[in-house]
């Protein structure tokens, strides 16, 4: 593919570190270039699918003469994101689980539930050491019921497969490292009368999949994108659910910050503006590459159902990006869409909030500390920093200034956490790259 409705197409692939795999050549005249990352929950086929779809609809969208004198070209980024089929797990028993021989099927189900996902994690973490580390997980899991020793010894070895150097206290994943194993998997085993009836899904389980998928119907359980697992068996199934989230968050960070940052760097001097979009957690990819890059042509930034805290961008707050406010690193608008539909990032941070053992906060909305950015838009940002508005139907009219978040509410025009490649994102964001 080297085009996208008749826009050049370049692709940038980086490995987990972000280190670039192949040279990145962009065609001569390029004014504006693109840079746009997908999330989670892509590999590289459904990422140039997403790319597709919505430059498509940037084209369908254009209005005569709208933006003279500008050529585009589009650098699509490509990075180690796994598909897995998360949830938020809750302990219980299905209401059909009657007797003793339905309890038993259940739980020797939930045991299954587990283990493969084990096996689905042991083809992302795939180094002999991190192999042996999931076989000595595996072999714990029966005993994690009744033995404290062995949620202890199952959480230090799931921890172990993880870097501590992007902990932070925007999701408690600091905490997920302090707490001890007993401790941790007490405060995830998550009871369905815990949770708020809109994240809540027909199964009684919860969708906390950036990109959701599917899960094996536990035997015994309910069928849907989740079922309940018995006793310490869902918190557990948490634990993993969040070590998988954890590495996504610090491979997207990590591949903007050594990958897309110093490559656009290299482009820049061959082009007039650039423009970062991002998807997800391809959302804290060009987050960590504005942040993080020195040139100064970044001319609009697009953060489309981001996987990252509400206040990511506030000074109150300590937020983790917030120099690319006080450094000015984004010379034009940042546009924010934000839903209540998206029931992955509604979910996925306000789990955090259990980690720490509170289960009194607010669950996943603007009032919860642990709220994502794609549900509730940017929080607790300084006077005159953020506007909130709505997502309007293309053609329509928008007033986006200089350095200044927009945050556009889209429950009328974006269904769920995919749902970002319609018309009216594509109209917004050519409004706002219209500024010379």
């Amino acid at each position: 593919m080297d085009n996208i409705a008749g826009i050049p197409y370049v692709e940038a692939q980086f490995d987990k570190n972000g280190t670039l795999q192949d040279q990145v050549t962009l065609p001569a005249g390029v004014t504006d270039l693109f840079v746009m990352s997908h999330g989670w929950n892509n590999n590289a086929d459904d990422a140039r699918g997403l790319y597709t779809r919505l430059f498509t609809n940037f084209i369908a969208v254009a209005q005569p003469g709208d933006l003279p004198g500008r050529n585009f070209a589009i650098l699509g980024v490509i990075w180690p994101s796994k598909q897995f089929d998360e949830l938020v797990a809750a302990a219980g028993v299905p209401g059909d689980a009657q007797g003793s021989a339905a309890l038993q099927a259940h739980d020797e189900g939930s045991l299954k539930a587990l283990s493969e996902k084990l096996d689905r994690m042991a083809e992302f973490f795939t180094s002999p050491a991190e192999q042996q580390i999931i076989a000595e997980a595996k072999a714990l899991l029966p005993d994690l019921e009744e033995k404290t020793s062995a949620r202890n010894a199952f959480v230090e070895k799931i921890r172990s497969l993880l870097d501590k150097g992007a902990a932070n206290k925007e999701d408690a994943s600091a905490s997920f490292f302090k707490q001890s194993g007993d401790d941790l998997m007490n405060n995830l085993k998550v009871d369905v009368d815990d949770l708020d009836d809109d994240v809540k899904e027909a199964s009684g389980a919860m969708s906390m999949g950036l990109g959701v998928g599917t899960v094996p119907k536990v035997e015994g359980g309910a069928a849907g994108l989740g079922a309940l697992l018995s006793g310490f068996k869902a918190a557990a199934m948490n634990v993993l659910n969040f070590t998988t989230y954890y590495e996504m968050k610090a491979r997207a960070g990590t591949v903007g910050k050594n990958g897309v940052g110093p490559l656009i760097d290299k482009l820049a001097p061959q082009v007039q503006r650039i423009h970062l979009i991002g998807h997800s957690f391809g959302g804290r990819v060009v987050t960590s590459t504005a942040a993080n890059s020195t040139t100064d042509k970044i001319r609009s930034m697009s953060l489309l159902q981001t996987a990252f805290s509400h206040n990511g961008f506030s000074l109150s707050q300590g937020g983790f990006f917030r120099a690319v406010v006080d450094t000015h690193r984004v010379h034009g608008p940042i546009l924010v869409t934000h839903t209540k539909n998206d029931k992955a990032v509604g979910v996925a941070y306000p789990l955090a909030s259990r980690i720490n053992g509170d289960k009194a906060a607010a669950f996943g909305d603007e009032n919860d500390k642990f709220g994502g950015l794609g549900r509730n838009g940017t929080q607790k940002m300084e006077s005159g920093e953020a506007e909130f508005g709505n997502l309007l139907p293309a053609g329509s009219t928008y007033s986006f200034q200089p350095s200044k978040f927009f945050n556009m509410e889209g429950s009328p025009f974006i269904s769920g956490h995919s749902d970002i490649c319609g018309k009216e994102i594509a109209h917004a964001i050519r409004v706002a790259i219209a500024p010379s």
